[in-house]
């Protein structure tokens, strides 16, 4: 009698962690450990979610089995490694379905456009943890998808997450250390850390690779700016100038770096070409009365 009491007991503990595996696994797999931040965190969300769900178990059985402590033991034992084997089942599986799910690379392109268009747009409307999702989802199909990467990094500058944006953005160097708006990203984390030496490192690298790019000019010249160095600050924005001549962020900002080393031949120029390119610019006003005090 005994015997058949311990097996139903067990088989209804491996019930209810099964149906506890089914409700509450998280449904995104990890992809290669050592590719991303984005993967470690789900190994941490992972582990966090087990460890709850043993601590519950654990509960359960402990109130239940008092009276056979031993045989609760057993139980635990047994169950935990069948919970881990269902994970381990349940990983090949996802994984063997992605895989195999895809005909073709045009199907499988198809599947990451559609998936970035949604995590873009998720992005914008400030739902970042359901955008990241999206990215994740991309990178469990393809860890190698430097746009899903971008994203990522993106997502996390935008809520001032440095350190994950910072892992991220120095992983795609890994894939890519010719990739100009990389190092204009990780110029950008550092000047909104404070590091300003380094921002002026990864900007000026950025540049190296990519002259024509706009942003990294501006993000360059205001460093200068911040860095005490107005001089350096107006040459950058002078090339800047000289690459787009009607781009008003950057004859704007010409303006503000010509009045700041007090070159009104600069500024006067600088405000003329805004003047045509943006007449109705609201500060066109207060330019131009400060550039006849010069």
């Amino acid at each position: 009698m005994f015997f058949y009491v311990l097996i139903v007991i067990i088989i209804v503990s491996l019930g209810v962690i099964a149906y506890i595996f089914l409700k509450k696994v998280p449904k995104a797999v990890a992809v290669n450990s050592k590719a991303t931040p984005m993967v470690k965190q789900l190994q941490v969300k992972r582990k966090i979610l087990e460890e709850r769900l043993d601590r519950r178990f654990k509960g359960t059985l402990d109130k239940s089995l008092l009276f056979l402590k031993p045989l609760g033991r057993l139980i635990i034992s047994k169950s935990k490694n069948w919970y881990q084997r269902l994970i381990e089942l349940e990983e090949k599986y996802r994984h063997k379905t992605l895989k195999s799910s895809f005909k073709d690379k045009v199907d499988k392109q198809q599947f990451t456009n559609q998936l970035l268009t949604e995590a873009e747009t998720l992005a914008k409307l400030g739902k970042y943890a359901e955008a990241e999702k999206k990215y994740i989802e991309i990178l469990q199909v393809d860890n190698k998808n430097t746009i899903a990467y971008k994203g990522l990094g993106k997502l996390y500058l935008e809520q001032k997450d440095y350190e994950h944006a910072k892992e991220t953005f120095e992983f795609l160097l890994n894939l890519n250390d010719q990739d100009s708006s990389v190092y204009r990203s990780l110029g950008e984390i550092a000047s909104d850390k404070g590091d300003l030496k380094k921002a002026q490192q990864e900007l000026q690298r950025s540049l190296e690779l990519d002259s024509t790019d706009i942003s990294s000019y501006l993000d360059l010249s205001e460093v200068y700016l911040n860095l005490d160095e107005p001089e350096q600050a107006f040459e950058i924005i002078s090339r800047a100038a000289s690459i787009e001549p009607n781009n008003p962020k950057v004859l704007d900002f010409l303006i503000e770096v010509s009045i700041i080393v007090r070159d009104k031949g600069a500024a006067l120029k600088a405000f003329s070409q805004l003047k045509e390119v943006n007449p109705e610019n609201q500060k066109l006003s207060e330019f131009k009365e400060v550039i006849e005090k010069l």
